[in-house]
């Protein structure tokens, strides 16, 4: 939002999600560079890791660091610590797809959501996925505070117009 300072958890999830892209970048370099011949010259996982960063220097002027022992994990099939703890989320993503789509349809209507009746939706949705693993409580106290933070370039505030009749009599 314009005139708005970011929380510094959406600033870290920017930088995560920019270091995440950055990251797969000097992997798809890094591969190339291992399915060289044996007898040509290879850039080491280093190299790569400091050519990448002066790369997006010169594009953006952002400094990002990237850990060579990183790289050559995910070059080997290793997955992201970000896609790990996705995981580790109560939605997955088609339902958290579907959730954001639902909240964005009943605001264009005119009925946006409350964080509570966001709430009431997603218990739903676990409570008839987990059945018994689910807890009665629901999810956690802040759980939609944090979920419209999270998808907040999709989701925001939302305040609901009166009618208007344009035909006076």
């Amino acid at each position: 939002m314009v005139g708005r300072a970011k929380s510094l958890t959406k600033r870290r999830q920017i930088l995560r999600e920019e270091n995440d892209m950055i990251m797969a970048r000097a992997v798809a370099i890094y591969q190339a560079e291992l399915a060289k011949e044996s007898t040509e010259n290879k850039k080491g996982r280093r190299t790569v890791c400091h050519e990448v960063e002066k790369a997006y220097l010169a594009e953006t002027g952002r400094v990002i660091k990237l850990n060579d022992r990183t790289l050559a994990n995910l070059a080997k099939g290793g997955r992201r610590l970000s896609d790990f703890n996705a995981e580790k989320g109560w939605l997955t993503r088609e339902e958290t797809e579907r959730v954001i789509e639902y909240s964005v349809e009943t605001a264009r209507r005119g009925f946006p959501l409350s964080h509570k009746r966001l709430k009431e939706h997603v218990d739903k949705i676990l409570c008839a996925r987990l059945r018994d693993k689910f807890p009665e409580t629901g999810v956690g106290r802040n759980w939609t505070d944090r979920f419209i933070e999270k998808h907040s370039n999709r989701l925001g505030t939302y305040y609901a117009r009166g009618c208007h009749n344009s035909t006076s009599e």
